[in-house]
């Protein structure tokens, strides 16, 4: 490595500071303690290949450096990994593969991540305190877990909690019913100005992701989105914006399909079903029916959200309450209930819609 002029570059270590640090492991023959191999020979149960040097196998460090040469070229633009990679790995990355081809710099910009820590410990299957996405999303909706993961500056190391993933959904939710809000009839005066949260999130951004104040500025655009909307000003555009901003830049999805996902449980379908039967009721003015199934959805930490012009019926759920097999039957029962009240209004369509979910669920 003492003829790589530059190695040490990324993580801002002298060739004597690395040197001082180096040593060889018995058997490994290197000519100078900062070498590392590129190729390592052949040992008993383990995998090995044919080569011009032997049987053997890959070093660590010059798998990625072939992926990056075969799949996107001899220079990159962005490479990441965590921060414990810097050195020795992406430096030997480096070094090896402008070495081989000539051309620098391998890679335009390098991102290093803060680990994600379990406590006091970072989090590994190693040592057996991993959650994984998979895990996660079955409590969680997506946009929570892309919250919790924007609200700490990449760099920064993150700490896993019940917590902070709860605080996570209620701030996804809190997106999710000011980019539902129906622009208000008539409004007056001028409409949001929502440029100032635009350019701070764009500022933000600019400034090395820093994910943690583009979110506040975007939280700061929801909370006078509401306060607009509720002084009857004008706040299409202005959720225009913020959707642009939280979905195509963070990747958010707001959406309550999304956000309301029951993976475990068949309980969905009857909520939507339900709300839909609710709706008619309403319409034909059967206000202890509709107002009979919002009770029952109430106690199950379902809440039904109707829009201003009663047009759009939304609905969350208590993210702490966890529907069992008991709360479906309840649902079904309000269905069977509900249909020969439908019919006599000659909502077959809707009927056959109940029979078919009751007959797939029996």
């Amino acid at each position: 490595m003492r003829q790589v002029p530059d190695y040490g570059k990324l993580s801002r270590r002298t060739t004597d500071a690395i040197s001082s640090g180096a040593s060889v492991e018995p058997g490994e023959e290197k000519e100078d303690p900062m070498d590392f191999v590129l190729w390592k020979a052949a040992k008993p149960g383990e995998p090995s290949w044919d080569s011009p040097w032997g049987q053997g196998r890959p070093g660590w460090h010059i798998e990625c450096s072939a992926m990056s040469l075969r799949y996107l070229g001899e220079t990159i633009d962005i490479h990441g990994g965590g921060q414990d990679l810097v050195f020795p790995h992406h430096e030997n990355e480096i070094a090896q593969s402008e070495s081989f081809t000539g051309k620098k710099p391998f890679v335009k910009y390098w991102l290093h991540n803060g680990s994600l820590q379990f406590g006091a410990e970072k989090m590994s299957k190693s040592l057996g305190n991993l959650v994984t996405i998979r895990d996660a999303l079955q409590r969680f909706s997506a946009d929570a877990v892309r919250i919790f993961v924007l609200s700490s500056y990449y760099r920064s190391p993150l700490t896993y909690s019940e917590e902070a993933l709860e605080a996570a959904a209620r701030g996804a939710e809190r997106l999710l019913r000011v980019v539902s809000r129906n622009e208000p009839a008539g409004g007056k005066g001028e409409a949001l100005d929502a440029k100032p949260y635009y350019d701070q999130f764009i500022e933000a951004m600019d400034d090395d992701f820093n994910t943690p104040q583009a979110l506040a500025a975007l939280f700061d655009l929801a909370r006078d989105i509401n306060q607009a909307g509720d002084s009857g000003n004008s706040i299409i555009e202005a959720q225009k914006i913020l959707i642009d901003l939280a979905q195509d830049i963070l990747g958010l999805n707001l959406t309550m399909w999304d956000f309301l996902r029951l993976p475990t449980t068949d309980i969905e379908p009857l909520v939507i079903l339900l709300s839909e039967v609710r709706h008619v009721f309403r319409r034909v003015k059967r206000f202890d029916l509709a107002d009979k199934i919002r009770n029952s959805l109430s106690t199950l930490g379902i809440v039904l959200e109707d829009a201003r012009d009663h047009s759009v019926t939304q609905w969350r759920r208590d993210l702490n309450k966890k529907p069992t097999t008991e709360d479906i039957k309840l649902l079904s029962d309000l269905l069977i209930e509900a249909t020969p009240i439908l019919k006599e209004h000659n909502q077959l369509e809707l009927v056959d819609k109940i029979k078919a979910k009751l007959d797939k669920s029996a």
